[in-house]
């Protein structure tokens, strides 16, 4: 964990007000809590896009975390997950000091968010507005495939989601896959482990936006142009990197 005082923080790339000064506020409990959790997201995770200051952040965070009432920590597993989801885009390499900080954080971060979701789910049931949701995405974000998590983040409400076939001869792209009904070239699958647990969070929630879609995700895309089929997941996130 780098000292909160380092000059390191000032060389950091960051989206907005400096992030060790968002992090000392929060650890001196100074101003409102929510206020500057909201800043301090906006700052890590806008436009979903990485930024170099959050691998040092991360284990700021966890340790903030761990003294927070389940009511503050709930909201900040929530609004950190877009930040988590975002370092599946940033090629950390695993020699690197970002890697060891981003995953001495990542880890305290999944174990307060076992805990909270064995011990506390009916809080978590009755968040406000769309929190719950947001939370069950932080959630995947820090326990499952954070790649799974980043387009989760980029295309709600999930009515469309791109695809590229996986036939480098082909090349077929399609942007906007309807996934507001039944989608055309995606067979549904059963979840595997991940998608079963990830199912059964949104369904103790009682969402019904994201969970009708799991099954096409989890499912089968079928090229319309040269028949070739592969994972869902697979041809979204390759339409990702090739976008």
């Amino acid at each position: 964990m780098i000292d909160l005082n380092h000059p390191l923080w000032n060389t950091l790339s960051s989206a907005g007000p400096n992030t060790a000064e968002l992090l000392k506020k929060l650890t001196r409990n100074e101003g409102d809590f929510y206020d500057t959790v909201d800043i301090l997201a906006e700052n890590l995770s806008h436009q979903l896009s990485w930024y170099d200051v959050t691998a040092y952040a991360l284990p700021h965070l966890a340790r903030l975390c761990r003294t927070l009432d389940v009511e503050k920590k709930l909201y900040l597993i929530a609004n950190t997950g877009a930040a988590v989801a975002a370092e599946s885009d940033a090629s950390l390499l695993s020699d690197s000091e970002a890697f060891r900080e981003f995953h001495e954080g990542l880890t305290a971060l999944r174990q307060e968010t076992q805990e909270l979701l064995e011990h506390h789910m009916e809080q978590i049931k009755t968040l406000p507005d769309d929190l719950p949701q947001v939370f069950a995405v932080a959630a995947l974000a820090l326990l499952g495939n954070r790649s799974h998590a980043l387009s989760l983040y980029l295309f709600a409400p999930w009515d469309e989601f791109p695809a590229m076939c996986s036939d480098p001869d082909c090349g077929w792209y399609e942007d906007s896959i309807d996934f507001s009904g039944t989608p055309e070239t995606v067979t549904p699958g059963e979840p595997d482990e991940e998608g079963v647990w990830f199912g059964n969070l949104l369904d103790a929630i009682g969402d019904r936006e994201l969970l009708p879609r799991l099954p096409y995700l989890y499912g089968t895309c079928t090229c319309p142009e040269c028949g070739t089929s592969g994972p869902f997941w697979e041809w979204m996130l390759h339409a990702m990197e090739e976008a």
